[in-house]
């Protein structure tokens, strides 16, 4: 994968998680529950800690798209590094 492929699909993966941890966070916390006929019940849940609330897989995007994209910054600095070494 080129540089530039690597770090715009990391940037893509931040957005993405970033907009999925805001909508998650924003949402009501409500746990369904299947019934035996076919419906399904909501239960509004209390107060719940942050951490259980911002816990998603946006986080885990999130945190794989800086990874991917500082990994993407890592290999560009090398290459223009080496090509600067090879100058000297």
């Amino acid at each position: 994968m080129t540089i530039y492929r690597q770090a715009l699909l990391g940037a893509a993966m931040i957005l993405i998680g970033s907009v999925k941890t805001w909508l998650h966070m924003g949402s009501v916390p409500i746990l369904s529950l299947p019934t035996c006929n076919g419906k399904t019940v909501s239960i509004a849940l209390g107060q719940t800690s942050w951490l259980e609330q911002a816990h998603c897989w946006g986080c885990y995007m999130l945190a794989a798209g800086l990874v991917m994209a500082a990994f993407a910054g890592w290999r560009a600095y090398a290459k223009r590094r080496s090509v600067a070494l090879d100058m000297d």
